[in-house]
């Protein structure tokens, strides 16, 4: 289709004026979540991004307004890739009538009846952009966002409610909610359309129960575990809050064999498991040993049993680490890893199943006090 100047100028204008005003939609009163605005990227070439710059450059000039968009520059192989950012919708399309007229403007400065390998470089560099933008225009990416709410079953399909409303489940992942019905979860998704939820991923929501993620030899996760276990065990508050600690693992593949290892070595590792055991297998003497573990570097075994286990106990911990280590450590490591994106950073708080930065900042821990700090790899 051909686009006189003459239109081309208005459409421009009207379009850039919309844009510049600033995107409309809901304002969220009463806690809704509305429907996600999609943003784009395009990655350029230099002299690709020298183009499109001059494109807006002279749009902006030309029709007035802004044009607000973020450049990231990345190592791209042996060369440098820029990739531009746009958040308004609008901006893809008046971006693209920017373009029209750089290459109305480009072609009118070529003789086609001799064009040099300058020239068809540049028309190869417009037609890479032009090709690249409406790529992206045509695969917009939404942020996820987050809904919590109970499962219920409504007209057979699924929807979350909470008091701010209900969103129904789409998705290719919509029919696996199922499995919640009747619970608290927390869903992550997209909000493409009011009251709809794209579902992705989903967890169920451990209400007033904090997971805290440990490497058993980190001082700043002992230091922590101490403190927690105290401030709970002289709780004074209305609802004593659970504790549950889980254990971060690092899994590679060196050499096509997959390495499983802990930031302080295999000494850790082995901490970490007979931790887990008595966790699992002997609950009522597991935060006495923590605690005790915390105050002591005596061997494990010396440990559990000024807690109260018998030399049974200790045995079977002990052949249970050799028969299921690898079992118990890869159950271990998904959990932290596909339910909370956990990887690294001890200790890592998990509260009603959503991460915080610092457990202090929750109501129910105003008051815990102790030295902050975190083993990490990195």
């Amino acid at each position: 289709m051909i686009v006189s100047k003459t239109r081309l100028v208005v459409v421009v204008a009207c379009l850039f004026g919309l844009f510049s005003q600033g995107a409309g939609g809901s304002d969220g009163q009463g806690g809704n979540v509305d429907p996600q605005p999609p943003r784009y990227e395009v990655k350029l070439r230099l002299e690709e991004f020298s183009v499109l710059n001059s494109a807006a450059l002279l749009g902006v000039r030309k029709y007035g307004g802004t044009a607000d968009f973020s450049v990231a520059l990345a190592r791209d192989g042996n060369d440098v890739s820029w990739t531009i950012k746009i958040n308004d919708p609008r901006l893809m399309e008046v971006w693209e009538y920017w373009m029209a007229e750089k290459t109305a403007e480009l072609v009118n400065l070529l003789d086609f009846d001799n064009l040099n390998p300058t020239a068809k470089a540049a028309l190869a560099t417009v037609k890479s952009i032009n090709g690249k933008m409406a790529q992206a225009r045509a695969n917009p990416i939404w942020d996820p966002v987050k809904i919590s709410g109970s499962v219920i079953e409504k007209d057979g399909r699924w929807v979350i409610q909470n008091e701010q409303g209900e969103y129904l489940v789409t998705g290719n992942h919509h029919k696996s909610i199922e499995t919640m019905k009747g619970k608290s979860v927390i869903t992550t998704g997209l909000v493409k359309v009011a009251n709809q939820i794209e579902l992705t991923s989903f967890l169920e929501k451990k209400p007033n129960t904090l997971e805290l993620f440990v490497m058993s030899q980190c001082p700043f996760a002992m230091n922590a575990e101490a403190s927690i276990i105290d401030f709970l065990r002289d709780f004074s508050g209305d609802t004593k809050p659970s504790l549950e600690v889980r254990y971060i693992f690092y899994q590679r593949n060196e050499g096509g064999k997959t390495i499983i290892g802990s930031l302080h070595g295999e000494g850790e590792v082995q901490e970490n498991l007979v931790q887990m055991i008595i966790r699992d297998m002997w609950p009522q003497f597991f935060l006495d040993y923590l605690l005790r573990r915390t105050q002591s570097d005596t061997p494990w075994d010396e440990v559990a049993r000024t807690a109260g286990m018998s030399t049974e106990d200790i045995e079977h911990v002990k052949s249970t680490m050799k028969e299921g280590r690898e079992a118990l450590i890869q159950a271990e490591y998904d959990y932290a890893t596909k339910s909370y994106q956990i990887y690294d950073g001890s200790p890592t708080y998990v509260w009603e199943s959503e991460r915080v930065a610092d457990i202090r900042k929750v109501k129910a821990f105003n008051d815990l006090k102790f030295k902050s700090g975190t083993c990490s790899e990195k």
